[in-house]
């Protein structure tokens, strides 16, 4: 329902939440996404543009709040882009990033008879993150973007952050103020194992010479900072220890260096690992192709089950990280191809190589245009794991037309108080 007055100003009723930061109500048949609402809330709204097949719109004020809403315990939620979904309560969060999940199969990959698992909540709804980003401005100082810009909002701790990150934003403060490297944002890191955080800086420039006494002082005065990364346009300096230590499961250790990605939710990590691992029913006789394979986040653990797999990652320190975390663990079984994931396909379709079983966790723009080389290597279940919703409906509907049925989808929440989702589809043929 939506009424219009002479103010221009919409009464809309929020029906649901959308995949991004966004509350949705329809006036005269079209879509109204406004920020900051949540659903069964009436709302006074103002269009600030307004789009062929829905307008984006702005609070007045809050008619009628939600029964939903539930009052954000950050201090900067209003102004930091980083929670948009804060104000709702969890289970409503959930509810509504399964929602967006189904949608997407649904309308984009126009496909039917699977089934969608109840989604899996994080097990921690703050203090969840092991890495986060502080952005720094031309005056030097350290904070979060405010949503839908670049202005910086200063921050003395995150709530969704490792406490362990939050006790080094000030000394980050003071040391940012000394650094002339043109540094654009600071990733602060830390392991699962105890004692382990390092700091990775960003530049758009070159690296100072005068800032290496900086460094070096960071690491001496401040003992809760075991290393330090800085890295620019071809090149890259460090002191100290950089690698992290992630524990997919037990007793497993990956070690990575701070500047190569991994998740950010251990424990969730832990939970998709899991999910992972049942969906597939790995045994000895699989022969298995991972894609975007990364630094082993999952590779280890697939070796320690089947009888060989196959790991393709574009990015060295990847592959480097994740051939000395093999070495460290025992494991021998696999065989590491560092190339551009649609090089590496092609080429084993050429070789004609075959496996039974396919993994892949692509980023965020999916897998597009892979999926006949994917076909040709006669795996009879592929394992897609996504965290964008759209692109991985669109990659599931390509692999249908090649003779894969989808069965499963299991999504996981890793990242509460966003409209970000875990999950992960089981294709058969």
């Amino acid at each position: 329902m939506s009424q219009t007055n002479a103010k221009n100003e919409l009464t809309l009723d929020i029906d649901t939440l959308s995949y991004g930061p966004y509350g949705i109500g329809r006036h005269q048949g079209k879509a109204v996404m406004i920020p900051k609402t949540a659903p069964g809330d009436t709302v006074a709204a103002r269009i600030v543009e307004a789009k062929e097949r829905y307008s984006v719109g702005e609070i007045v004020r809050i008619l009628k709040p939600s029964s939903l809403r539930q009052e954000p315990p950050c201090p900067y939620v209003g102004q930091c882009g980083g929670c948009p979904w804060q104000h709702v309560r969890y289970e409503a969060q959930l509810l509504a990033k399964q929602k967006s999940l189904e949608d997407a199969l649904h309308r984009i990959g126009k496909l039917q008879d699977f089934e969608v698992k109840p989604i899996i909540a994080s097990p921690f709804t703050y203090r969840y993150r092991r890495r986060i980003r502080l952005q720094r401005d031309g005056s030097k100082r350290l904070g979060f973007f405010t949503s839908f810009s670049h202005h910086l909002i200063e921050i003395d701790r995150c709530l969704i952050a490792d406490e362990k990150l939050n006790g080094l934003i000030e000394r980050l403060r003071r040391w940012s103020e000394k650094l002339i490297t043109d540094v654009e944002h600071l990733e602060v890191v830390t392991g699962d194992e105890p004692n382990q955080n390092v700091v990775v800086g960003q530049s758009t420039g070159e690296f100072k010479p005068h800032d290496s006494a900086i460094c070096e002082q960071l690491l001496k005065e401040n003992q809760s900072i075991n290393g330090l990364i800085l890295r620019g346009a071809g090149w890259r300096r460090t002191w100290g220890e950089v690698a992290v230590s992630v524990i997919p499961e037990d007793g497993l250790c990956v070690r990575v260096d701070a500047d190569v990605f991994t998740q950010i939710n251990s424990r969730g990590n832990r939970q998709l690992l899991k999910e992972l691992l049942a969906a597939a029913d790995f045994n000895r006789d699989d022969r298995v192709l991972e894609l975007y394979s990364g630094a082993g986040n999952f590779t280890h653990s697939i070796a320690k089950r089947v009888g060989n797999i196959v790991a393709v990652e574009g990015y060295r320190p990847a592959v480097e990280s994740g051939k000395h975390s093999a070495r460290s663990n025992g494991i021998s079984n696999i065989h590491w191809i560092c190339s551009p994931v649609p090089a590496a396909l092609a080429q084993l379709k050429k070789q004609r190589q075959h496996f039974s079983k396919v993994v892949l966790d692509p980023p965020r723009t999916g897998a597009k245009g892979l999926q006949r080389d994917l076909a040709a290597l006669g795996a009879g279940k592929i394992l897609y794991v996504s965290c964008n919703p759209t692109t991985l409906a669109r990659d599931l509907a390509a692999l249908t037309q090649q003779g894969y049925a989808l069965r499963t989808v299991q999504s996981i929440d890793l990242f509460p108080h966003t409209f970000h989702v875990e999950a992960i589809a089981t294709l058969v043929r």
